[in-house]
């Protein structure tokens, strides 16, 4: 049985945050009867919630109607969806305060501490018919500033999400970009860099999505989930086909996956992403190889959320908490759902069970894992504690009927010049194709375990995506016995590769065709290198 709160516990919060601290008393204290833990309860000599650092969150109102079954800010279909919500923060002490006056926003979502500790930038909705931006505001109290707002009748039609820390910058999410991905019609998410002054530079050119931009400061790379989906796949005569029918196989991938990138500028100066690479997953079956809200964990690894619904659109499904190993590897749960690798598993897919879920981790320096977790699987979301080993959990927090989502460490006080250090390298020295060019170079498209037998009149074909519904051929270049390939590709524009014989048609790999299952870009002045073509591209390890 749930403990009785306050009828309206987030009009509470906003007014305690309006004249002051609120404390501990109103989160549930106990773990809930309904839902027993996942393995036995272990023993632990203290408590999960014992030294903590301060937490910045959010609570928001659960979805409804025919918004049900989304996580607001979770995957292309919930990160935009609107509720009510607040931006809180819990000290070191257990104590709860709102870091915006009453009703200062509708809705927030997405908080991320700056490096020095002083400012959270988050994404806000001030009021109805009011767009999603970047806002930021500090610690010590004030009111908020709107970062990604334009000048008063230039400010985009767009929706801005996901803030990260760059040194004293900031990498978001929006749809300034326009267009629609290629699955479901939505808006297609796109990263970018805004400077403290200065106007928003554009990183990414998706086809479909990108998403949950974070900082890996184990490497100093940009880490973030891209949308992998291609609705053109090998014919089985020769070609490409959007006909199932004629496909040498159906599967068009729809998985969202980790991936990572060097910050750097391009030929013009502009900030961009180099050396894209596979930073966790990559295996089949899927469902163990995708991942969104990515966070580092531990010296080498990688916490992610995996959906049954591998494309998170039209709803994401059940969620897990996944730990991840250096790419390829499957992943290994933590928390949330068991889910399946086939609709027919007899446990893990049983419908008349209520499935555990979790998602936004964030990873404590002792190896303990902050998360939000629905333990019953009735979409009611806290912030949990859970150990190391994966064995024990704690509540920490969890208001009724309100959703506690996206929390984040404040991290410990450093100097404003160290925190700047992070900043965008300066134009580099970079290879010189042709302007708005870069360097495509697989050093052996045979190479790898899973690859296409080696053969001598092989072809390598690059198609541009030019609509929705259209794709334009680009390269149809011989493939040398040794396999090496290297083209000058136009940049910042979704391309993706096919390896066939002399008559056109797929050279198969131990996974299907040999194609890339998503859309690839590349950065002016940079080079992209892969090995092999097997399962889409190459899985380098982003270590």
């Amino acid at each position: 049985m749930r403990e009785t709160q306050d009828p309206n516990p987030l009009a509470a919060i906003l007014v305690a945050g309006a004249i002051g601290l609120l404390t501990a008393a109103a989160p549930r204290a106990t773990a809930p009867s309904t839902a027993p833990p996942s393995r036995a309860a272990a023993v632990t000599p203290r408590p999960l919630r014992e030294a903590l650092p301060a937490i910045v969150f959010v609570t928001r109102d659960p979805l409804s109607g025919t918004q049900a079954g989304q996580v607001p800010g979770l995957g292309p279909q919930g990160a935009f969806r609107v509720s009510r919500g607040a931006l809180m923060e819990r000290a070191s002490d257990g104590n709860v305060r709102s870091l915006l006056t009453a009703d200062r926003m509708l809705d927030v979502s997405d908080p991320a501490v700056s490096p020095d500790g002083s400012q959270v930038a988050f994404a806000g909705r001030e009021r109805g018919g009011a767009r999603w931006r970047i806002w930021q505001v500090d610690r010590s109290g004030g009111e908020p500033r709107c970062s990604s707002c334009g000048k008063p009748g230039l400010d985009p039609p767009a929706d801005d999400t996901d803030p990260c820390w760059w040194g004293d910058s900031l990498v978001f999410v929006s749809t300034r970009a326009g267009g629609n991905s290629l699955y479901d019609r939505s808006p297609v998410t796109q990263l970018y860099l805004l400077p403290p002054a200065g106007k928003p530079e554009r990183l990414t050119y998706e086809s479909n999505g990108a998403l949950d931009p974070v900082h890996d400061p184990r490497t100093g790379r940009l880490v973030f989930a891209r949308w992998w989906f291609n609705p053109w796949t090998s014919a089985a005569t020769s070609g490409l086909t959007r006909d199932v029918r004629a496909a040498v196989t159906p599967d068009s991938v729809n998985l969202w996956q980790v991936v990572s990138a060097a910050m750097t500028r391009d030929e013009r100066g502009r900030a961009a992403l180099a050396d894209v690479r596979l930073a966790a997953g990559g295996t089949v079956p899927r469902r163990r190889g995708m991942g969104v809200q990515p966070t580092p964990y531990g010296a080498n690894d990688w916490l992610a959320v995996t959906a049954r619904n591998t494309g998170l659109a039209p709803r994401p499904g059940m969620l897990s908490l996944q730990r991840y190993g250096a790419p390829p590897s499957a992943g290994t749960r933590m928390a949330g759902a068991a889910i399946g690798d086939d609709h027919g598993d007899p446990y893990t897919e049983n419908s008349n069970l209520a499935a555990p879920a979790a998602c936004a981790p964030v990873a404590l320096a002792d190896g303990r894992v902050l998360l939000s977790l629905d333990p019953s699987g009735r979409g009611d979301f806290g912030l949990w504690l859970l150990s190391a080993d994966g064995d024990t959990r704690e509540r920490l927090l969890d208001y009724t009927r309100t959703l506690e989502l996206d929390a984040t460490l404040v991290p410990a006080a450093v100097s404003r010049a160290a925190a700047r250090a992070r900043s965008v390298p300066t134009a580099a020295a970079l290879a010189s194709p042709p302007p708005r060019m870069f360097r495509f170079l697989d050093t052996d498209v045979f190479a790898g375990a899973g690859a296409p037998a080696r053969v001598s009149d092989a072809r390598l074909r690059v198609y541009r995506l030019v609509a929705a519904d259209s794709v334009e051929l680009v390269h149809d270049v011989p493939v040398p016995r040794a396999g090496r390939i290297e083209l000058a590709l136009p940049a910042d524009t979704p391309l993706f590769e096919q390896l066939t014989d002399a008559r056109g048609r797929a050279l198969m790999t131990a996974h299907g065709p040999a194609q890339v299952r998503g859309f690839n870009t590349g950065a002016d002045g940079t080079t992209t290198r892969c090995i092999g073509c097997h399962l889409g591209h190459s899985t380098l390890s982003a270590r």
